[in-house]
């Protein structure tokens, strides 16, 4: 008998008993099929029926599919997690990078308008420091450790003024020195708006709405601009660090802000005369920020004059606990991924040694390699699927212990509930839909590696060793 069957639609004669494909008893025996649908659709009706009669089997690789998906599934959530909370650290640690003049005097805003081309850049903020005379008001006093008795009507009475586009970013209020107590932050838009310190809205029973004549010093000329009036639109608190000058200015009740554009009008600067003594630009990520910094070089600025300088040092301090987890849970992810295709592929060399007469004689009856590895495949496939709803029950049970894990660390400053809120619905999808793919591809590796140490040797070795 012909170990090597007859090439022939009409007639394949069985290497076992040597009758036609018609009457054989062999029911894995068929003729070579031609059409790529029939092809697969008959490779999964095989992968079907096995996972089916070998329910044993199929149970245990069903066991193993979903400890390695699951922990897959929980280190990617709290990978991404974790770069969800990098950014949010980066926001609030207010980084950003400053344009200051190394003499510490004004400059001319407009010299820098090419920065508003940086696409990088999410938001410009210009500050103008100075000292305003209150008109119809009076200053808090307080005990000042430094005592002038050469000062001119002028600086008496007076309150350290900040011009800004927005309070919100300003150091004070982001490190929560001053807390907003009534009405809101300074912003982008806002006109002749004003805030003030609660001890002095009290002392000169002010509210929201009322307004606060200023007239504005214009120190570095000498001079005095006419006053004008803001609107109060907030009330803050809270201690500032003084430095001591023997000004009335210098204790924290006796500080406003105010917006930008009308400090600029009623200093009357036009729109290409706008002074400033900070530029202030935020960008969304270190990254970004970085690259900014590089852009500026390329702008030519006069460093002899001006000092560019990146402040993230709260950033950085606080990404390495991030940055631990991280290397952590991808070393976990790396470990997972190899453990998984090694457990995988030495029970699938165990399995397929039982099922070497199978695997014999679909090769005897010119079934392809790629054929019986897609069968393969497919059967783990189908196995797999299930395991998708239950990984992600026992997913997010493994991703609270890992969290707890990492938050009852001494060194670890990240709460367990910022990584598990950071983590929503659409973001555990995509993490269990990631996961899965990588468990498609551990799959397939294990399936190629376990089945070439069988389908590298011929059919007639194969059958050959059949008991």
């Amino acid at each position: 008998m012909n170990i090597d069957p007859v090439e022939n639609c009409n007639h394949l004669e069985c290497i076992r008993c040597g009758r036609c494909k018609n009457a054989c008893p062999v029911d894995t025996i068929s003729c070579g099929i031609k059409n790529r649908e029939e092809l697969i659709k008959k490779v999964i009706k095989n992968a079907i029926a096995y996972i089916t009669r070998k329910k044993n089997r199929t149970f245990i690789i069903f066991v193993i599919l979903t400890i390695v998906l699951s922990c897959l599934y929980s280190c990617l959530t709290i990978m991404k997690s974790s770069n969800e909370i990098e950014k949010t650290l980066y926001e609030s640690s207010n980084s950003s990078i400053s344009i200051i003049k190394k003499d510490g005097k004004y400059f001319n805003v407009n010299q820098f308008k090419d920065i508003e081309k940086l696409k990088e850049i999410e938001e410009i903020i210009i500050q103008y420091d100075g000292l305003a005379k209150l008109k119809g008001a009076k200053v808090v006093s307080g005990e000042q450790k430094i005592n002038r008795e050469d000062l001119s009507d002028k600086f008496k009475n007076v309150v350290s003024l900040e011009a800004t586009n927005n309070t919100k970013r300003n150091i004070l209020f982001n490190s929560e020195v001053f807390t907003i107590k009534e009405g809101k932050n300074i912003e982008k838009n806002d006109k002749n708006s004003i805030i003030v310190h609660e001890e002095f809205a009290k002392q000169n029973n002010l509210k929201l709405g009322d307004e606060v004549d200023l007239e504005l010093l214009d120190t570095e000329k000498r001079g005095k601009i006419k006053s004008h009036k803001f609107e109060i639109i907030g009330i803050f608190s809270g201690k500032k660090q003084e430095t001591y000058t023997g000004l009335s200015s210098d204790f924290s009740e006796n500080m406003v802000f105010v917006d930008y554009s009308t400090s600029q009008e009623i200093l009357n600067n036009l729109e290409n005369n706008k002074i400033a003594n900070k530029i202030l630009m935020y960008s969304g990520s270190l990254e970004s920020t970085n690259l900014v910094l590089n852009k500026l070089k390329e702008l030519k600025i006069d460093e002899s004059k001006y000092s560019i300088e990146k402040d993230s040092n709260v950033f950085e301090e606080s990404l390495e606990s991030v940055s631990g987890i991280k290397h952590i849970i991808k070393v976990m992810t790396y470990s997972i991924m190899l453990g998984g295709m090694i457990v995988l592929s030495l029970i699938l060399v165990l399995w397929l040694r039982e099922r070497i007469y199978e695997i014999g004689i679909f090769l005897s009856i010119g079934t392809s390699k790629m054929q019986i590895i897609m069968q393969f495949i497919f059967e783990l496939i189908f196995i797999s699927m299930p395991s998708i709803i239950s990984s992600l029950l026992l997913g997010n049970v493994l991703l609270k212990v890992i969290v707890d894990g990492f938050i009852n660390s001494e060194d670890s400053i990240i709460s367990g509930g910022s990584l598990i809120n950071n983590s929503g619905f659409m973001l555990n999808i995509v993490a269990l839909g990631q996961s899965y793919l990588i468990l498609i591809s551990i799959i397939v590796l294990s399936v190629v590696f376990a089945s070439s140490l069988i389908l590298i040797k011929k059919p007639k070795e194969i059958l050959s060793k059949i008991s």
